[in-house]
């Protein structure tokens, strides 16, 4: 793992995403965190970012999320930038389930919600 983070440090992003793929890398809070402890946030975020744009699922979107609100230490802002991200990731997978309950877990009644009360409860009328 020195190898990956050392890459990862210098930015060789496909590198590191080639490598743990072959290793069938299992992306969560807990693992990046423990795995890359010593990659300054910006530098995973990075990461993070050229992970989404190959693969534009929407667990990496939320992965992203959670890593810059508990993870991400260098935003000040932090739900201006999760917003922008979630409302991509809306648009980009029809209203997929998970993105909804992610945010309505994250943003309900939450006073530092990026999304209104209204928006949050047109997106409550699309789980199924």
């Amino acid at each position: 793992m020195k190898n990956l983070v050392r890459q990862l440090k210098s930015g060789e992003f496909n590198y590191v995403y080639n490598s743990l793929k072959e290793k069938n890398y299992d992306y969560s809070l807990d693992n990046l965190s423990k795995d890359f402890s010593s990659v300054d946030s910006k530098d995973m975020y990075c990461y993070l970012i050229y992970l989404l744009s190959v693969e534009h699922s929407p667990f990496y979107y939320i992965l992203l999320c959670d890593y810059i609100l508990y993870l991400g230490t260098f935003f000040y802002d932090i739900h201006p930038v999760i917003h922008m991200f979630m409302k991509q990731a809306l648009e980009e997978h029809s209203y997929n389930e998970s993105i909804i309950n992610w945010i309505i877990a994250t943003y309900q009644n939450n006073p530092d919600s990026p999304f209104s009360n209204d928006e949050l409860e047109f997106l409550k009328s699309k789980i199924k």
